[in-house]
Formats: C-alpha cells, sequence, structure tokens
C-alpha cells in the first residue's frame, strides 16, 4: 500500500537523527559534494554508489539524501547493544517508509574459505551476480574494487566509509547501483553486507577475513520508486541531512 505524501513527511520530520555538527577532524574543510549525468560514484557514509548515466544530474542528490537519512536514523536507533543485522531492519525500514518499494531481496551467508581474502575481493562475485556480467564488466564500482590496493588508503572517500562502516560487532557497509527502468524511473540494486565480529573493524574495505571469523552476511534487494516521488518529498528530506551533507558524501575519483 502507497503512503501518502501527508504521511512520509510527518515519518521523515520523527525520525530521531544523530546530533548534528562536525563529524570528523576534515568537517572544517569538506565541501559538498557535485553530481553529474555521466556514469560516476560516489561514497554517501557506508555506502559507495553508482549511478549510471540513465539517471538525470538532478534526481542523484534526492537519492543520496535518502540514502543518507536512512544511515542516520540506523546509526541512531542501533547503537551499540543492537547488532549489525538490527542496523539493516532500521535502514530498509526507513527506506521503505519514504516511497521506496521493495522489488526483490535474496539473503545469503557466504562461507569464506580463504583466510586471508580481503572484504573487497570477496564481495566482488557477489556484486557481480547482482548486477550481471554486462553490467559489472562496465561498472565503476567494481573497478574501484578491483583497484583498492593501489589506492592512498588515507582518501578522503575511503576515511569516510570506514568510519561510517564502523559497528561495535563487526562492520556494515552498503554497495548499490542506481539505473532507470523501462519507464524511466529510479532502481536501485543494494547490497548490504555485514561482517560479524567481537570487535570493531576499522579499514573495513581493507579487512581481511581470519580462521576465526569466515563469514560474509550479504543481502541483494532491488528497490524502485519514481521522480514524481523523489521530489515530492525533498525538501522534507533535505531539510533533515542538511547539515550531515558536506561530512558524509564525497565524489571518488577512479
Amino acid at each position: 500500500m502507497k503512503r501518502s505524501a501527508q504521511a512520509i513527511r510527518e515519518f521523515v520530520l520523527s525520525l530521531d537523527l544523530p546530533e548534528t555538527g562536525p563529524m570528523f577532524e576534515t568537517a572544517a574543510v569538506a565541501e559538498p559534494p557535485t553530481f553529474t549525468g555521466k556514469q560516476e560514484v560516489v561514497a554517501v557514509g557506508a555506502q559507495l554508489t553508482e549511478f549510471s548515466d540513465k539517471v538525470s544530474a538532478e534526481l542523484r542528490p534526492l537519492i543520496s539524501n535518502s540514502m543518507l537519512l536512512a544511515q542516520l536514523a540506523a546509526n541512531k536507533a542501533a547503537g551499540d547493544a543492537a547488532t549489525v543485522l538490527d542496523w539493516y531492519g532500521k535502514y530498509r525500514d526507513v527506506l521503505t517508509n519514504i516511497g521506496w518499494a521493495t522489488q526483490s531481496n535474496e539473503d545469503r551467508v557466504q562461507q569464506v574459505s580463504n583466510k586471508n581474502l580481503g572484504v573487497h575481493k570477496a564481495i566482488i562475485p557477489v556484486l557481480t551476480a547482482m548486477l550481471g556480467p554486462a553490467v559489472a564488466a562496465a561498472s565503476m564500482i567494481v573497478a574501484v574494487l578491483q583497484g583498492l590496493n593501489e589506492m592512498d588508503s588515507a582518501s578522503p572517500w575511503i576515511t569516510l566509509f570506514d568510519r561510517s562502516s564502523q559497528h561495535a560487532h563487526g562492520a556494515k557497509f552498503q554497495i548499490s547501483y542506481v539505473d532507470a527502468d523501462k519507464q524511466g524511473e529510479p532502481v536501485i540494486s543494494l547490497l548490504a553486507c555485514a561482517i560479524e565480529a567481537d570487535r570493531t573493524i576499522t579499514q573495513v574495505l581493507f579487512f581481511k577475513f581470519s580462521a576465526q571469523k569466515a563469514e560474509l552476511h550479504t543481502s541483494a534487494t532491488s528497490l524502485g520508486t519514481t521522480a514524481s516521488r523523489l521530489n515530492t518529498d525533498k525538501d522534507a528530506i533535505e531539510s533533515r541531512v542538511h547539515s550531515f551533507i558536506s561530512d558524509f558524501v564525497k565524489n571518488i575519483e577512479i
């Protein structure tokens, strides 16, 4: 059942979010992201998001704001006492309540046999399976993961991603591909990943599985909405995330 614009607005305004203000040391020099109409990748907190050239530049900040709102609400609701999977429950709940409809979902637990396998390499096959070989072959986000070892681990987007992904009981992050359907409406292919551990994981993308913890929880979900829906709710959502955008959304150069 579709929610009314008034119901979505009330939900957005009632969400409990973290305190605003600088979150990281770089906050004083942080700049808001720029969006183009070309294929590009941005980091939205703990989410790496690729936009295809079918998604207009005007819709990209609206979609990013939806993702950021869901992350902030999940961060506030699922504190250190919660599990990583509890965090995802809140994240998905927010997206659903602001008009993103789940089209498909598949959860799995991957047993990682190579104890020295880096998490970024472990998720490439899962991401390829979700996107399909043709899209994955041309994907910038796959190229980012494949070339991660040659990148500066102290770059602003990696630092942001690592800090946003940390959880007291492991780490959580998302990888998404935003495209348009046959009607030109936005569709997100979302791969949510969780590493459950007895400690906080830093340098998440460079994390290597050990013999003691060799499980990777993944959830592949397809979500859709409309450009009309995004534009109807954009002011309410932007008002809630505006003070966080410069700190939590970064362009990725590859």
